[in-house]
Parts: C-alpha cells; sequence; structure tokens
C-alpha cells in the first residue's frame, strides 16, 4: 500500500535542512524538505525566498539504514515520539505537498494557538485536501477561515475557503 510507506523525520542543525537534504540525495536516499515561498524585506528591494515549512525537520523514505544517517554533519537526531523513532506516512506527505501545490497561505507550528476564537471542528469536502479533519482557528471573513490540522507533531494552520468546509457534530 503506497499511502502506508513510511518516512521519518529527521531534527537537524539549525538552518540546515538544505545541506542535509543535499547530503540525502547525493548518498541516494528518497527526502522530502517542503518549501514555501515567502516575501523577504532586504534594505533596498523586496524579494520572495524560499524557506523551509518545517524549521530543521527534513523527512527521510523508510528503506535506509537509520544508523548510517547519523554520521552526517548536519543530523542532530530522529523526531521521536513516546520515546520511538516517529513515524510520518506516505498520506500526510501528500496533504503537505497539495498544500504546497496548491498555493494555500501555510504557517507551521509546534506549538498550539493558546487564544482561539471559535473551536469548531470541521471536515475538508472538497479540493486536494478533502477528507482532512481539523479545527477552525480563526474566521477572517465570511469567505475564508483559518483551520489548523495537527498531525505533524504541532499544527498547521492554512487559510482555506469556509465554503469547502463542513462542520463535524
Amino acid at each position: 500500500m503506497k499511502n502506508r510507506e513510511k518516512w521519518y523525520v529527521i531534527y537537524t542543525k539549525s538552518r540546515h535542512e538544505k545541506v542535509l537534504s543535499e547530503q540525502l540525495i547525493k548518498l541516494g536516499h528518497e527526502c522530502y524538505l517542503p518549501l514555501i515561498k515567502t516575501p523577504s524585506i532586504r534594505k533596498d528591494r523586496k524579494i520572495t525566498i524560499e524557506k523551509p515549512l518545517f524549521s530543521s525537520y527534513v523527512f527521510v523514505k523508510d528503506n535506509i539504514n537509520l544508523d548510517n544517517l547519523k554520521t552526517l554533519n548536519s543530523f542532530v537526531r530522529y523526531l521521536q515520539f513516546n520515546h520511538q523513532i516517529a513515524i510520518v506516512y506516505q498520506y500526510e506527505i501528500d496533504i503537505i505537498k497539495s498544500i504546497i501545490k496548491y498555493g494555500y497561505d501555510i504557517e507551521f507550528s509546534d506549538i498550539l494557538p493558546q487564544n482561539f476564537e471559535t473551536e469548531s471542528k470541521i471536515i475538508v469536502i472538497s479540493g486536494p485536501l478533502k477528507g482532512l479533519e481539523g479545527i477552525v482557528f480563526k474566521q477572517i471573513s465570511t469567505e475564508w477561515v483559518f483551520v489548523l490540522f495537527e498531525k505533524f507533531n504541532g499544527t498547521i494552520r492554512v487559510k482555506l475557503p469556509a465554503k469547502i468546509l463542513k462542520l463535524i457534530e
């Protein structure tokens, strides 16, 4: 089952996501580094840069010897959950890719916001994120809401049109 393929999350040295990703590719490993475009202001101009969606995280496919990667300079540790190496499944990687591909306004945080304006549980009923469940974080207009998806050892906040969301009772 392709959707059940496993990925591991490597925690990297600060600002070494691209370096580690390049090292993994050179070694023949399949990895994924989600990058988002964001505006950046320089002294003399505004530019758009690509930065990692998840600071210090790189995903690597499971067909590897986990101990071999620990020797790479940018490697810090594997992300763990309940004292075991955390696993991310292919369908979760596909969700991240869809969010980025379709240009949704997106942001990752490793902490859940404390001041929810609304806490309605929703399900996405159409589009590339169809079937994904989340929590409404903020209604910004009658047409757009921010939704939190808590599947990624933190939260991903995505701006979605209200018309593609359905309340879960």
